[in-house]
């Protein structure tokens, strides 16, 4: 298990995270997702467009990606349709690094997401600060359709940006299984597992469980081994900043 960011960065990420599909977001989702603390699934793509680097790896449920060595890449005005070319046996997405300099919103198509019967889409906004002038990498881009070859990107009128674009396959590896009989990892297109990955306050990294987070209002929930049973922090639902410090536990 490797971490490699910055912890107060990290907890910025896992704010933005949270905050995925609602006005906070600066990168968010056009589909609905359960509030989750965890790096897992889509949200692992999502953590990679934002910082270039990994959180965590190995973890159980962890979906890597392997991008085809052709890619496609182009300039363009607001709405467009990318011509990937025919679609290689074993493509399960289509992975883009689009870069928008100026002008109003874009939104990528992307693959169902953890427990999403439907496709979703990823937008953020170009002149916001921390997007203007850089790269943002989608690694669940949809899928062309059955014998299509194309991937529509959608932005405002008048909003110039760049896409290199390939086609990629991903395995997943499976959650794990505790004595509890409770399954343990980072959500996938699976689904959601019973205890979700999570870097405590502390830095220990572990698992929440989802029954114990609550879907209104802020505090903390305890993250523990993967036994379940074992406590070894806790995880901030909100801003740490104004929470104030997490309860005492016995570690």
């Amino acid at each position: 298990m490797n971490i490699t960011l910055d912890p107060v960065f990290a907890a910025a990420i896992e704010r933005e995270l949270m905050s995925l599909g609602t006005a906070r977001s600066r990168l968010r989702r056009r589909q609905r997702r359960v509030r989750l603390a965890a790096f897992g699934g889509g949200s692992l793509a999502l953590v990679g467009a934002l910082t270039g680097a990994a959180i965590i790896s190995g973890l159980p449920g962890e979906t890597s990606v392997t991008p085809f060595d052709e890619t496609v890449s182009g300039s363009y005005t607001g709405t467009a349709t990318v011509d990937l070319g025919p679609v290689p046996a074993g493509a399960d997405r289509v992975i883009l690094d689009v870069t928008c300099r100026e002008g109003g919103t874009i939104e990528v198509p992307t693959n169902a997401g953890a427990g999403q019967a439907r496709p979703g889409s990823v937008f953020w906004t170009c002149s916001d600060p921390i997007r203007e002038k850089s790269t943002t990498r989608i690694e669940d881009g949809l899928l062309p359709s059955s014998g299509a070859t194309t991937i529509t990107i959608t932005a405002d009128a008048g909003t110039p940006w760049t896409v290199v674009a390939r086609y990629g396959s991903s395995v997943t590896t499976s959650w794990g299984v505790n004595a509890r009989g409770e399954t343990y990892g980072i959500p996938n297109d699976n689904g959601v597992p019973d205890l979700i990955a999570a870097q405590a306050t502390n830095g220990e990294v572990g698992y929440t469980r989802l029954s114990e987070q609550s879907f209104e209002g802020e505090g903390y929930v305890k993250v523990y081994k993967s036994d379940g049973e074992t406590q070894i922090g806790w995880f901030p639902i909100g801003d740490p900043a104004t929470l104030g410090d997490p309860p005492a536990f016995d570690e």
